[in-house]
């Protein structure tokens, strides 16, 4: 079976302009790597999912690696449920048709992960998708494991996904589902 990357969600969310972006850089003073940036503009910060020949679609997921962390215990693998965006200024029905909104996340979220890391979507348990937006760490994707944050904060709940937007979306895979008969080699 072959899967593809897919955004089949995108017009749920609101179409986000170059004006958009740098408002959003302006409110929230940081600058978005630019390979995130395109995928805003040309996906609308809309979750990717695999669709295979037959039409059928499955969330991503992909591997952490959490350097010996004590949070490794949430496990190697992470789902990507859903994506944030946008929505400043825009109309939209609901917040949760077209994913969480970028600037809500950045205040909601605050206190669980070090300055410089932008939460860009969750998994299924509210644990975090984050995109490195300063220093050493712009434009790495990271998950942020909430069933295990350490007190004091450390970075201890924080596994590396990938080196840049890019490399994240490359590093996707449809999930593993046990109900669906795997294919054979």
């Amino acid at each position: 079976m072959t899967w593809k990357l897919a955004f089949p969600f995108a017009n749920d969310y609101p179409v986000i302009t170059r004006e958009d972006i740098l408002a959003f850089e302006g409110r929230n003073q940081l600058k978005l790597p630019a390979d995130y940036a395109a995928y805003l503009l040309a996906h609308r910060g809309s979750s990717p999912m695999f669709q295979n020949e037959d039409g059928r679609f499955r969330a991503v997921e992909f591997d952490v690696d959490w350097e010996r962390k004590a949070a490794k215990s949430y496990g190697d693998r992470c789902g990507l449920e859903s994506t944030f965006s946008i929505f400043e200024g825009k109309v939209i029905e609901s917040p949760y048709k077209g994913g969480c909104d970028l600037d809500d996340n950045i205040v909601w979220n605050r206190h669980l992960h070090p300055p410089g890391l932008l939460p860009i979507g969750m998994d299924a348990g509210n644990s975090l998708f984050l995109l490195g937006v300063e220093g050493e760490l712009a434009g790495q994707v990271f998950f942020l494991s909430t069933f295990h944050i350490p007190y004091p904060m450390s970075d201890d709940h924080i596994g590396f996904i990938a080196d840049s937007f890019t490399a994240f979306l490359a590093a996707a895979r449809p999930m593993h589902r046990d109900d669906i008969p795997a294919a054979p080699p």
